[in-house]
């Protein structure tokens, strides 16, 4: 416990030295900043000044963390629209913030790294709901080959007990109905589909569950819980898994 101020100063500046450093590059100067990307890497903004006027760029260092996590057909758009959000540039491969005043030089520091660090997100976020789209039709052509292509709704909204929710795969055959929802891999989206199948399930007449996934060797262990609310089964299962599991009969 502080109760020297003069100490608690001096722990803060410690601290804050700890979370920004800078080094010298040529005439220029790379700083790190305490701005993330989803990978856990560091921020790190590239400053180069001319007169009283500096330039910030990342350096295209989204972009590469886009193409490290398989996101970078998503990295274009999502950059211009975090550009655009925090008022800097883009040039197809840097975020970057130009004739940025010096002595405001932290704003285009804060505005690059943070629209750096949005971008590469958002990118994510795009090819994670690209994925598990193409997921989803695997399951409906699956599913429609085994119990009739007439009998599956491909898309549709059904209502839980407190939400309307976007779901997939509605096997109908007479009065009973089944669902089969591909769930992803990521930690989110087995929380996303847990949400789901937890209000869906309380509905009077309810859809029978099923959370089809890629492998069960590769789902965390959180994938656990959708157990509670659904059946699971691998997408390369057999038929007669999936009509056991929908209960259909």
């Amino acid at each position: 416990m502080f109760t020297d101020t003069r100490a608690l100063h001096d722990a803060i500046v410690a601290a804050v030295a700890r979370l920004i450093s800078t080094r010298a590059v040529g005439e220029a100067a790379v700083v790190n900043v305490p701005v993330s990307y989803p990978s856990g890497a560091r921020a790190a903004v590239h400053v180069s000044i001319s007169g009283d006027k500096c330039f910030v760029s990342d350096c295209a260092v989204g972009m590469r963390e886009a193409e490290m996590a398989g996101a970078s057909d998503f990295f274009d758009h999502a950059a211009r629209d975090a550009a655009h959000w925090f008022g800097v540039g883009y040039d197809g491969a840097s975020v970057f913030a130009a004739s940025a005043p010096l002595d405001r030089i932290e704003g285009a520091i804060v505005a690059v790294s943070n629209a750096s660090a949005m971008a590469v997100g958002r990118a994510l976020l795009r090819a994670a709901e690209s994925k598990e789209r193409q997921a989803n039709t695997a399951v409906y052509d699956r599913v429609s080959d085994i119990f009739g292509r007439q009998n599956v709704a491909k898309r549709f909204e059904i209502a839980g007990r407190d939400a309307v929710w976007d779901a997939h795969n509605l096997v109908s055959i007479g009065d009973r109905r089944a669902i089969f929802e591909f769930v992803g891999e990521h930690g989110n989206a087995i929380a996303s589909k847990f949400l789901m199948f937890s209000d869906i399930v309380k509905i009077d007449n309810a859809p029978t569950l099923i959370s089809v996934v890629t492998s069960l060797d590769k789902m965390s262990k959180k994938a656990n819980m959708l157990g509670d609310v659904s059946s699971i089964i691998e997408l390369q299962a057999d038929n007669k898994q999936f009509e056991r599991f929908a209960r259909l009969g």
